[in-house]
């Protein structure tokens, strides 16, 4: 691409913009930005300056050429026809040249001289007849009359000092006569308006000489005005010169007192220093917050998502499937064994079930009805099922389950003893086995839960067995025990495994409660009969009511009991 003039090594000229002093004064602007206690000027930035130090080659350089805009002014008229200046302009403004375009400049005495009489001090102006004063170097006259211009203001001096507050100031009014006719003079203080009605304190501030004099003719006075001021602050004050004979046809000759009290700056060292401390602590903040800004940027990428069901366990599996069930593990591993005995030994190992409960179910309610394993696996999922209907038991659940039927089994093993009892007290012969209900529906054994001790390994002989003892045992009370005593459950198991499903046993296949009601006995007598059953009634809810207090108090001692050692001791000394 072709280069630019800049690239090329010719830049752009640089354009110096600036305003002179003398204009600065006409606007009454100082050109200065007003500093706050953390903030400066962009242009006297401590960085601008040292950086301004350092590439002081460089600028020279691009710009070499420095020039003096404050005291460069030029002065002119937008009249493009040039006018000749009046004598009395000539006196007041000094000597001007005019040139061709209009514009005007000052010339130096020692360079143009328009007046041939100025090196000559024998010569004078000529005398101005009548009353006249030269008031603040500006002419006041007589007019020919003295009330013409009464109540207007017809020149005004102004007499400035400035000074820190408590320190005395002096300045002078100059007042000449250049008339022909003494000249008497008077002071009166004009008072000040005051359209707020402000209450200011009455402390005075200018200090001269208010007595009346005459001014002869050719004499020059200089009043000396003094002003001190306690406190800071602007302060002005207003006069009036009456004169005798009255010039300016009457109107007032006024003399305003301005007074600016400064405070003087004691602190500035303190200042300064603190000036410097905040703009070092300025300079930290913002290098702190750069800091920030960047570290925070600097994040760990997000990692990423694991895929749906990645992580998933069977429990969730088998909880999204079978809603109204709860998990248990050792139930869903039998259904997951029972579930791979459908298929060929080859087969197994490549099959896993999907933990539908439903699905499963009509797997086995759609096999053949000759088909000989479907009872038995109809048989085994109703089991697993009913354990998965309830929820699992905590710690403390399965203590009390576990006790409670303990109680119970010992509470019927106690009834079986009463009965004997009686039967051999009061003359009966004992049952046999033929005379029990063969009903499989009224039946009150039934198939154990997995885990669950059977009455052959708890201790108990088998029926036949027990039925030989019984017969042996007719008409002899039980050892240990006296005539209508209970007897204690000689089983040596203190503590069964289970859960609540274990509550089934005791309920047929239909759900109704197994008759523990005694069947009559054909041939005896009826009476006897029937007082054998009342007495029977009566230990029985005896044994029970015993066996659920017993219960009670033993299931609160395990909701508040956490060591279940001490639990077993107690249970074997109720025991």
């Amino acid at each position: 691409m072709t280069l630019t003039q800049t690239e090329r090594g010719y830049p752009a000229p640089v354009d110096h913009i600036d305003v002179p002093q003398s204009i600065k004064e006409e606007k009454g602007s100082f050109w200065q930005r007003p500093k706050t206690p953390i903030h400066y000027p962009w242009h006297k930035s401590p960085y601008l300056q040292d950086r301004t130090k350092q590439l002081a080659p460089v600028i020279n350089d691009l710009d070499p050429h420095k020039p003096e805009l404050t005291n460069l002014e030029i002065i002119g008229t937008s009249n493009p026809y040039p006018k000749t200046p009046s004598k009395q302009q000539i006196e007041e403004d000094g000597p001007t040249i005019i040139s061709d375009g209009g514009m005007t400049a000052s010339l130096d005495e020692e360079e143009l001289n328009l007046d041939p009489l100025r090196n000559h001090p024998d010569v004078i102006p000529a005398p101005i007849f009548g009353p006249s004063l030269q008031f603040a170097q500006q002419a006041a006259r007589w007019t020919g009359d003295s009330h013409s211009f009464e109540g207007r203001v017809g020149l005004e001096a102004r007499v400035s000092f400035e000074c820190y507050s408590g320190q005395r100031c002096t300045s002078f009014l100059e007042i000449k006569n250049d008339g022909t006719t003494s000249i008497y003079f008077d002071w009166k203080r004009l008072p000040k308006t005051n359209p707020f009605d402000i209450v200011n304190a009455r402390v005075q501030r200018f200090y001269f000489d208010t007595s009346n004099g005459v001014i002869l003719p050719g004499d020059t006075m200089k009043f000396p005005f003094v002003f001190k001021s306690p406190n800071s602050g602007v302060f002005t004050e207003q006069w009036q010169f009456e004169t005798k004979p009255v010039v300016c046809g009457g109107a007032a000759l006024m003399v305003t007192l301005r007074g600016v009290a400064l405070q003087e700056d004691k602190f500035y060292e303190q200042r300064r220093e603190l000036e410097k401390e905040l703009a070092r602590k300025q300079a930290e903040q913002i290098i702190q917050q750069i800091l920030h800004d960047i570290t925070d940027g600097i994040k760990t990428p997000d990692r990423a998502l694991s895929p749906i069901d990645a992580y998933i366990t069977d429990e969730e599996i088998f909880q999204r499937e079978n809603t109204e069930m709860h998990y248990n593990h050792e139930a869903v591993n039998v259904l997951r064994e029972l579930y791979k005995e459908f298929f060929p030994e080859e087969e197994r190992e490549f099959r896993e079930w999907d933990l539908s409960v439903q699905n499963f179910k009509e797997m086995v309610m759609g096999m053949d009805e000759d088909d000989e394993r479907k009872e038995e696996f109809l048989q085994r999922m109703n089991l697993a099922m009913i354990t998965l209907s309830f929820p699992a038991f905590n710690a403390t659940q399965q203590k009390m389950y576990s006790v409670g039927y303990q109680l119970l089994s010992e509470a019927v093993d106690d009834m079986v003893q009463q009965s004997v009892m009686l039967r051999s007290v009061m003359g009966l012969p004992d049952k046999e086995e033929d005379e029990l209900p063969t009903d499989p529906t009224s039946s009150c054994r039934s198939t154990p839960e997995p885990g669950r001790t059977s009455d052959s390994k708890r201790g108990r002989p088998p029926d036949g067995k027990k039925a030989q003892d019984k017969k042996k045992d007719i008409g002899k009370p039980p050892k240990g025990k006296e005539a209508g005593a209970p007897k204690k459950s000689s089983s040596p198991t203190k503590q069964l495994k289970g859960g609540i499903r274990g509550v089934g046993d005791s309920l047929n296949r239909t759900g109704t409660p197994t008759s523990l009601a005694p069947t009559p006995i054909p041939g005896a007598d009826p009476t006897v009969d029937k007082k054998y059953k009342d007495k029977l009634y009566i230990q029985m809810y005896k044994l029970l009511q015993d066996s659920l207090d017993k219960m009670d108090f033993m299931f609160k001692d395990i909701q508040t009991v956490e060591n279940f050692d001490e639990l077993e001791n107690l249970m074997k000394t109720l025991g």
